[in-house]
């Protein structure tokens, strides 16, 4: 099992990242055929989306395993956010061609986005940063990267849609050597200030809200 990093935060969540280097029917083999139903694997027609989907959820029964939970399987929401069935345990994942990151908490709501910088990140930052933001980033592909990542990341603990990231989603100044950053979650009766780590893995960034 390619677990590559594990460890526990401050705050006592827990992150896993699983490094893909399995086949589709290895990792199919691995499942338990109670939490992989025939339905859920006739709903994923790519074969590397169904390697994304194995890993994930071979990533998150890990976790489930090691804290002492029944992992009886994942559902979304009436907004797509997904959770475990049967638990109060709160978790986020994220997905690339080769790595899964998986962050769980006994109660608190989080979020995880893993990116690799790109030349898409500087044609579409418009979209997604302030002028503030923008002036900060100065067109340097790591940063944009890491502000997309952190923007995902508070987008998902925040876990519901008709979200702005421009105006939403509020990412303070940093360096791309600082590992917490300080981010801003502000839409509807919501004003919150988050702490997010970054972490580089590879040529990708990880950021994480906990």
């Amino acid at each position: 099992m390619p677990i590559i990093i594990e460890k526990q935060y401050n705050n006592h969540s827990y992150l896993a990242v699983w490094h893909i280097t399995e086949s589709h029917n290895e990792l199919q083999a691995m499942l338990p055929s109670e939490i992989l139903t025939d339905a859920e694997l006739a709903s994923i027609h790519h074969p590397k989306k169904q390697i994304e989907f194995f890993c994930s959820r071979l990533t998150i029964k890990y976790l489930a395993d090691k804290l002492g939970i029944k992992y009886l399987g994942i559902k979304k929401d009436e907004y797509g956010k997904p959770y475990l069935v049967g638990s109060t345990w709160q978790f986020s994942l994220t997905h690339t061609a080769e790595y899964i990151a998986v962050v769980i908490h006994e109660s608190q709501s989080l979020g995880i986005d893993m990116e690799q910088p790109s030349e898409k990140l500087l044609r579409i930052a418009h979209k997604y940063l302030s002028e503030t933001e923008k002036n900060a980033a100065n067109n340097d592909l790591d940063k944009l990267c890491i502000y997309w990542s952190a923007k995902e990341a508070l987008y998902k603990l925040y876990g519901k849609r008709k979200v702005i990231f421009i105006d939403n989603l509020l990412i303070s100044p940093f360096s791309k050597d600082q590992q917490v950053i300080k981010g801003r979650l502000r839409i509807n009766d919501i004003d919150e200030q988050y702490s997010l780590i970054v972490e580089k893995i590879a040529q990708y960034y990880l950021v994480t809200v906990c």
